[in-house]
C-alpha cells in the first residue's frame, strides 16, 4: 500500500515551527512505506521530536491504525527514530490498545 499521505495525518497539538512540522510529516510518510507499517491507513501524531522515560532515543510518537482498528477505536503506537540530519532511522511498533486519556 501507499504511505499515509501528509494531509491525512491528524495532530493532537499544533506545530507552528514549519521545519519541525515538515520533518515530522516526512518521517511519518517514510516510516509508513516500510513493510510492517504499510498496511496502516490512519495516523495521529502524538508528539514531535522528543525523548521519553521509556525511550531515551530521540523519536516521534504516532498512533497508527488500520480501517478495522479505527472502527474498533484501537490503534498501535510507533516510535519513529531519526538521525542527526532528521532522516528516518528505524522504528519500534507497540501492541494494539484502546485510547488512554493522554491520547487526546
Amino acid at each position: 500500500m501507499a504511505p499515509i499521505a501528509r494531509h491525512a495525518v491528524k495532530f493532537t497539538q499544533r506545530i507552528t515551527n514549519g521545519p519541525l512540522r515538515t520533518k515530522t510529516l516526512n518521517l511519518i510518510e517514510e516510516a509508513t512505506k516500510k513493510p510492517d507499517l504499510d498496511h496502516f491507513t490512519a495516523a495521529l501524531l502524538k508528539n514531535p521530536a522528543h525523548t521519553s522515560n521509556s525511550d531515551s532515543r530521540q523519536h516521534v510518537t504516532v498512533r497508527l491504525a488500520t480501517a478495522a482498528q479505527e472502527a474498533a477505536n484501537k490503534a498501535q503506537t510507533v516510535h519513529i527514530y531519526f538521525d542527526k540530519n532528521g532522516n528516518y532511522d528505524g522504528h519500534k511498533l507497540f501492541p494494539e490498545r484502546g485510547p488512554k486519556g493522554s491520547d487526546n
